[in-house]
């Protein structure tokens, strides 16, 4: 009897990304140091109840793919970029989108990635279209890997808000991450990490200010389009 072959370990990494920036990335590569993943998927989000993304869905996803395109290549052959959620009729949240997957692709085992506020928000996360508060069973089906702030107020020792076999594996400070992590961040130094975020990053654009997180190649795409 032949043995059932092994699961590919994917993480998902959701977000606007508008646009997307070093953090992201930085995220990407914490979940892959732990050497429990294969593949991460970067998937765009559509409009949401609780965010509406400034850029264009086209605009958003074809600077992911040129970001992912640009990272070093040890990161960049474990990274996918998928337009999977901006194709959906109508915006489901994550537990849908996790469900989905998993029927999709029999391969894979999914899990999330994701920051410490956005995981301490889970229990109170919804399908927006139903209005069913889906937080509790996301938790108890997902291993989560999350990344928090340096600042951030942290119960120790760190549980699952829910019992399964997943759990929670807590990655590095974000924005405090070891040097070799940002070695290929051009031009940012370990200590100007704190200060990644899109609406940083939009703000400084409308204003004319040199951006320093997110490559040059793509910075340059970003101005001459004038989405923001």
């Amino acid at each position: 009897m032949s043995a059932t072959p092994a699961k590919k370990r994917v993480g998902i990494l959701g977000a606007a990304f508008d646009p997307p920036h070093y953090g992201h990335l930085l995220l990407a590569q914490l979940a892959l140091n732990t050497q429990e993943l294969d593949e991460i998927w970067l998937i765009p989000s559509p409009e949401r109840w609780d965010k509406k993304p400034v850029a264009s869905h086209a605009h958003r996803l074809a600077w992911l793919t040129r970001a992912a395109a640009l990272c070093p290549d040890e990161l960049r052959k474990h990274l996918r970029v998928s337009d999977v959620e901006l194709k959906l009729p109508t915006y489901r949240g994550t537990h849908w989108l996790l469900e989905e997957m998993r029927r999709q692709n029999k391969g894979c085992s999914f899990a999330l990635i994701l920051g410490w506020d956005s995981f301490v928000g889970i229990p109170q996360w919804r399908d927006p279209t139903t209005g069913t508060m889906n937080g509790a069973e996301l938790l108890a089906t997902t291993r989560c890997y999350v990344s928090p702030r340096a600042s951030s107020e942290l119960p120790e020792p760190i549980k699952h808000p829910a019992p399964h076999g997943g759990g929670v594996v807590m990655l590095p400070a974000l924005d405090a991450p070891e040097a070799g992590d940002i070695s290929w961040m051009t031009g940012v130094a370990q200590n100007q990490v704190a200060a990644l975020s899109s609406s940083l990053i939009r703000t400084a654009l409308k204003s004319g200010s040199d951006i320093k997180f997110m490559f040059p190649e793509l910075q340059k795409e970003i101005i001459e389009s004038k989405a923001y």
